[in-house]
């Protein structure tokens, strides 16, 4: 037998509005997409040379460029991968039986 917390959570989708089950997993494959370009331009930050990365009115800053450009795509990452995460929520929520919820 195991053991855990079971508690409820509020999940406000904000200025979202799905017809269908279908339009929430395409949502959810779009979100999906986007995180995997994301995770492909962090690591090709990772394997580039800077100065293959920065363009020429850049370089006297390329560490302050390359710093700010990897910030907003974990920013970006972070915000997508909640997104997901809710989405995801709702699509069990739909599964289980539960119905669609229009906004007002």
């Amino acid at each position: 037998m195991t053991w855990g917390i079971e508690f409820k959570s509020d999940i406000f989708l904000s200025r979202q509005s799905y017809l269908s089950k279908s339009d929430v997993e395409d949502k959810i494959k779009e979100i999906s997409d986007s995180i995997s370009e994301c995770e492909s331009k962090l690591m090709m930050y990772a394997i580039a040379t800077p100065k293959d990365i920065v363009s020429a009115e850049s370089s006297e800053n390329i560490i302050y460029y390359i710093s700010n450009e990897i910030r907003e795509l974990v920013e970006e990452h972070e915000e997508l991968i909640i997104e997901r995460f809710k989405l995801n929520q709702y699509l069990e929520y739909l599964n289980e039986g539960g119905k669609m919820i229009q906004s007002e």
